[in-house]
């Protein structure tokens, strides 16, 4: 989708996104290498898939007049918005707590997710660990794994690790998926078996599925393989003789984020919804036609320098249409500069594969986003979290709470806290920790910033002790004045 000159500078474009830009179509920039940082390994695979082509695709008249008409059309500075600067309310309705959960500095969190059975929050890290956390107990196991776990399943009882191999940019496929072995166990050791590798070779992947597609009594698994240059998602299908998986590509592009299984077309059939970055960012329907066979329909589409990071489906408007709401604010590759466009979009279903956006809050370098009836009013309100906040004046939007108080009208109310030490989180999680009938909001502390963070700030995050933030819900037990 073309980008528009005037989102980014003049100057972020001709030395930050246009060679690159340039690379893809095989016009290698003076003094630029498209494969600097790439291991041996990764140039290979980018050779062999020719994501930067032996012999120009255009002649370089043709690019200078792109490269011209884009430089042209860009501004020299893009404008600040000033009125975000006053637009938070202090947020009482939640209260915050940051808890210790081990001795490792920096803390480096990257998945969360709470099991609502055993009221356990499943924790992932950088350093190739998952811990099991209960409220008012504490960490109450802690397991070994090959790679960090970015996303966990509970699928029929049972404890599934997304691991995905190299946390940072990366077309190594070193990820696999993992089933827990013995839940019991309170502390393994690495090489005991307390994990079993389901699938291995896969390729950076980020979020997993598993559910039973066609209703044959054999679960499928549907895997986001992000990767980096190229990715795919997939499907992998286990032979009832074998008990051996089979991987087929659905859909082979970078940038697979997030999917959720749902009929979508009321035809009783499990579909696909997934959310792809990393260039050719979009939202895909993969609608179920019979036995495993999908026809995929892209529903939405963003530009490229839009940052696509997070959605989730929610019944908005209580029609029964499924309606997607999706988050842009990735800031760490070529163009980190604080972005009017960033933020959270509410696609309201109109049915017939029709998506419209009726609701844009532009947060800077948002992240996640839940939806829910926080404050059980009857409408949906969203927490968002921001990892590439504006480092200055609007840190403490680093998490920001929007309440619902007109859902006919899109009016919200933001709120967010101001603290000692703003949030800092790739994950977060729902859930009612306590156990007191109202939604708690979990955010695990990655103390690491691809980019510029002020130095002053950057040592206060990597030196913090905590690993969780829990925005504890006062609803049903309001704090004490």
């Amino acid at each position: 989708m073309t980008p528009n000159p005037a989102d980014l500078t003049k100057l972020i474009w001709e030395y930050n996104v246009l060679p690159p830009i340039a690379s893809r179509l095989g016009v290698i920039y003076p003094d630029y290498d498209p494969l600097s940082g790439l291991s041996e390994e990764e140039k290979i695979i980018v050779k062999k898939n020719n994501i930067i082509p032996a012999q120009p695709m255009l002649s370089q008249n043709d690019w200078d007049k792109i490269r011209d008409y884009i430089i042209t059309h860009a501004p020299d500075t893009v404008a600040y918005d000033q009125s975000r600067l006053t637009r938070d309310l202090p947020l009482k309705q939640f209260v915050r707590k940051d808890i210790q959960i081990d001795d490792r500095v920096p803390s480096l969190i990257t998945g969360l997710r709470y099991n609502e059975q055993t009221k356990t929050l499943w924790i992932g890290n950088y350093y190739n660990e998952v811990y099991n956390w209960k409220w008012n107990v504490g960490v109450t196991k802690v397991i070994p794994v090959a790679s960090p776990v970015v996303d966990f399943n509970f699928f029929e009882g049972g404890t599934y690790f997304t691991e995905i191999g190299k946390l940072y940019p990366s077309d190594l496929s070193i990820g696999s998926l993992a089933k827990l072995n013995d839940s019991s166990v309170t502390e393994a050791k690495p090489n005991d078996n307390s994990v079993t590798e389901l699938l291995t070779s896969l390729h950076r992947p980020v979020n997993t599925q598993i559910e039973d597609l066609d209703n044959d009594g054999v679960p499928e698994i549907v895997i986001c393989n992000f990767g980096n240059k190229i990715g795919s998602l997939s499907l992998y299908k286990k032979d009832k003789k074998t008990q051996k998986y089979t991987g087929e590509v659905l859909l082979g592009i970078p940038g697979a984020t997030k999917c959720y299984i749902k009929d979508m077309d009321g035809d009783g059939k499990k579909d696909i919804v997934v959310l792809f970055a990393q260039g050719d960012e979009s939202v895909y329907i993969l609608y179920q036609k019979d036995h495993l066979k999908f026809k995929a329909k892209r529903v939405l589409r963003f530009p490229p320098n839009y940052g696509t990071t997070d959605m989730v489906l929610v019944d908005y408007n209580h029609d029964g249409l499924t309606d997607i709401v999706t988050v842009h604010g990735d800031n760490a590759d070529y163009s980190p500069i604080l972005k009017s466009y960033h933020g959270i979009r509410l696609n309201i279903n109109q049915g017939n594969d029709n998506f419209q956006e009726k609701f844009f809050y532009p947060i800077y370098g948002v992240t996640k986003v839940l939806a829910e009836d926080f404050d059980q009013d009857g409408d949906i309100d969203f927490a968002a979290s921001s990892f590439f906040p504006d480092f200055g004046a609007l840190l403490d939007e680093s998490f920001i709470y929007l309440e619902n108080v007109d859902p006919e009208h899109f009016k919200f109310k933001s709120y967010i806290l101001k603290s000692e030490l703003a949030v800092k989180s790739l994950t977060m999680e729902k859930a009612d920790i306590e156990g007191d009938g109202d939604m708690d909001i979990i955010l695990g502390n990655f103390a690491r910033t691809p980019g510029r963070v002020p130095p002053a700030l950057d040592e206060q995050w990597k030196i913090a002790k905590y690993g969780l933030t829990i925005f504890e819900n006062q609803l049903h037990h309001p704090a004490k004045n």
